[in-house]
């Protein structure tokens, strides 16, 4: 059964692993997504719904202040996470706790910086075609988690790997520039309660 190829690929370890078998689990391009990834699901992200996409990495933004396109290479791999516009302000503080002991474990100081607020349909297309595909992965502390994951540019190619990294770069690019400027700070972001998390 499809829901079943999907559910274990979604699943798949190593994380990096997530986007490719994604792909294989379907024939049609982001097939996956007419599925609920968890039982414990909201449901399917329909197209006018609302995503936030924490931003907190010290690299995630260029010196202009502008996303950084290394930021949605993810997108190839485990997938971009992001929070659906239903959870709760528990979910967005479990989810910075975690980035945080994660940079900490490493060393390293993360602050939020705000969050990017945007409808599911400014990912998932680009004029008539597929950007992304927007799945529902539902997690036992944050029931609102959803993963981006781009379909495959490449499946029957005799482009080059430079080439293919290219278009891969293009993506990445386009997508920035769709998401645009919706990076409310962290002191607005839901009336600056999460204003401590911020540098």
């Amino acid at each position: 059964m499809s829901r079943e190829k999907c559910r274990a690929a979604i699943k798949s370890t190593p994380e990096e692993e997530i986007a490719r078998k994604l792909h294989r689990a379907t024939e049609d391009v982001c097939g996956c997504e007419q599925f609920e990834m968890e039982d414990t699901s909201p449901g399917r992200v329909s197209d006018g719904e609302l995503l936030n996409l924490v931003v907190s990495d010290p690299n995630s933004l260029l010196p202009d202040g502008s996303l950084n396109p290394a930021m949605v290479v993810q997108i190839d791999l485990g997938g971009l996470s992001c929070l659906r516009g239903a959870a709760e302000d528990e979910e967005f503080r479990l989810t910075i706790d975690q980035l945080k002991t994660r940079s900490a474990a490493a060393g390293k100081q993360r602050f939020l910086h705000g969050v990017c607020i945007f409808p599911a349909s400014t990912v998932r297309y680009d004029n008539d075609s597929r950007l992304l595909g927007v799945y529902d992965t539902a997690l036992p502390d944050k029931p609102h988690h959803a993963d981006m994951i781009a379909p495959d540019l490449h499946p029957i190619t005799t482009l080059s790997k430079t080439q293919k990294e290219k278009e891969n770069r293009r993506r990445y690019k386009r997508i920035i520039e769709l998401i645009g400027a919706t990076l409310v700070p962290a002191r607005q972001f839901r009336g600056g309660q999460f204003a401590t998390y911020g540098r």
